[in-house]
């Protein structure tokens, strides 16, 4: 039969194993954290200058006479102690009601990271409602931190931004969304979407949409002429 001493023996091997054991889990997690935080500061890095790859498109997208009036909200995700820690940003771009566009129109770029902090995600949503046309409503880059092309995330967003406009413009020539702003024209008598008018008039208290320049021209030189057909 073993002695106490034997045992006592055992047990403290079972003990330096187990505290040898931690000791190596510790400082296994403690380069993975160290490896992460260098991470996170490229990613940081990174994250400043896919904004200012962003941002020059945004002011070119928000140009184009149609989006001149969009609205663009940016939210920024902040995590840690007294949440300084920066891990995302949403920019958001809201366009608003008009004759071309009379639903809710929101598309937005979210910057942020995967878990270990290897790459980062860019993530494209697009949100029309109500929904009558097919369009893409979702889009994901993946950037790697260590190696981000600078002409891929350019290309990306240019795409993006794009294939909005070509989406949005859809919208103008399905009845669904233009059923409520159907205008004749009073020289012509076409029906046809307010966004389309080539000019308005206004005459005897009421407002004329024209299809064409030449209808409208045709109108202001004889608007009488016109009045009782656009009337019946």
């Amino acid at each position: 039969m073993s002695s106490v001493d034997q045992l006592a023996q055992r047990l403290s091997a079972e003990v330096a194993a187990a505290t040898e054991r931690i000791h190596s889990l510790q400082a296994e997690a403690a380069r993975v954290f160290a490896g992460q935080e260098q991470r996170f500061m490229r990613f940081v890095a990174l994250a400043e200058r896919i904004d200012a790859i962003l941002q020059p498109r945004i002011e070119t997208f928000t140009a184009v006479n149609v989006f001149k009036d969009i609205k663009q909200n940016v939210s920024l995700e902040l995590r840690g102690p007294e949440e300084r820690g920066f891990h995302g940003r949403t920019t958001t771009l809201s366009v608003p009601l008009s004759d071309g566009c009379p639903g809710k129109v929101d598309l937005s770029f979210r910057l942020g990271h995967d878990g270990p902090i290897e790459n980062a995600i860019m993530d494209y949503r697009l949100e029309i409602l109500p929904i009558f046309i097919k369009f893409d409503s979702h889009d994901q880059l993946v950037i790697p931190i260590d190696n981000p092309s600078e002409d891929a995330i350019a290309a990306w967003i240019d795409d993006k931004l794009v294939g909005f406009t070509r989406t949005y413009f859809e919208m103008y020539f399905t009845e669904q969304y233009q059923r409520g702003s159907f205008e004749i024209d009073p020289v012509i008598n076409i029906r046809f979407p307010r966004a389309f008018a080539a000019g308005k008039k206004e005459y005897q208290g009421r407002t004329y949409h024209f299809y064409t320049k030449e209808s409208l021209q045709a109108f202001e030189k004889a608007p009488s002429e016109y009045v009782e057909t656009a009337k019946s």
